[in-house]
């Protein structure tokens, strides 16, 4: 099954969808299903509830053992939808690299309309969350000196506030203007040049958990395994003593946002 990945404007993203998506794709808006409603002390986008989840799944049709192809407009975005599946136990999920963009270039099947009925599978679906290693803010706050911490966003992000200690990969520099990854070799030099190799012990945040998200997926690509810091920066900023601890590199100018 295709699992088409949006995060821009609801209505937008359905309407864009109706206009062309890979033939039987499902449509999957994250605020809708690979978050849940973000509170005053949560990141923007905080994790789905297993349950509901689950359910949202189980009304495609999907059980344990369907294979699910994640696409979006650029990897990071899928890749927000290959963590979470993973994360929730599902052990066939991969994420296509290029998206909709390479799968039409490709001569694959195409369609337009909305996202046709699906039948509810009749086998059980049962998903348990923390398949996949993630941390919590009061973790990142107590890492230890050995762990590299990676800040996934941009540079100018970065530099306009990061957690301390963290050091600045971006995301965005791993998939070229087609939006294809990198080369293995390409990503391995990435991090290799950063000081990361299979002993590292690796945390990654951007963010809210989707830039992060696609290098927790090419670090195993490459075989190190990361953990994810989903609440990632727009959590880190809630509380205003982390705040205050936050290091910026440029003095904020007017209009900048943290």
């Amino acid at each position: 099954m295709y699992v088409d990945v949006r995060l821009g404007e609801p209505a937008d993203d359905y309407l864009d969808f109706c206009k062309c998506h890979i033939h039987d794709a499902v449509h999957a808006q994250i605020r809708d299903v690979f978050a849940s409603t973000p509170t005053a002390s949560t990141g923007n986008l905080p994790l789905p509830d297993v349950a509901e989840l689950e359910r949202r799944l189980a009304d495609w049709g999907v059980d344990n053992e369907t294979e699910l192809i994640v696409y979006g407009r650029s990897p990071a975005i899928a890749a927000r939808g290959w963590w979470t599946l993973a994360w929730a136990g599902l052990e066939h999920v991969r994420l296509l690299d290029g998206g909709l963009r390479a799968w039409k270039e490709a001569g694959g099947p195409v369609a337009e309309g909305e996202q046709r009925r699906l039948a509810r599978n009749s086998a059980p679906l049962v998903l348990r969350g923390g398949r996949l290693p993630d941390v919590s803010t009061k973790q990142i706050g107590d890492l230890g000196g050995s762990v590299v911490l990676v800040d996934a966003r941009d540079e100018g992000a970065y530099e306009l506030g990061h957690i301390p200690g963290a050091i600045n990969l971006p995301a965005a520099d791993q998939w070229n203007p087609r939006t294809l990854l990198r080369t293995a070799n390409e990503i391995t030099d990435i991090y290799t040049g950063a000081g990361i190799d299979a002993d590292s012990e690796v945390v990654v945040y951007c963010g809210g958990g989707v830039l992060s998200a696609l290098e927790v997926l090419t670090l195993k690509s490459v075989g190190i395994e990361a953990q994810l810091y989903v609440g990632s920066w727009s959590e880190w900023v809630r509380d205003p003593e982390r705040r205050a601890l936050s290091v910026v590199d440029k003095p904020l100018g007017e209009g900048t946002r943290i």
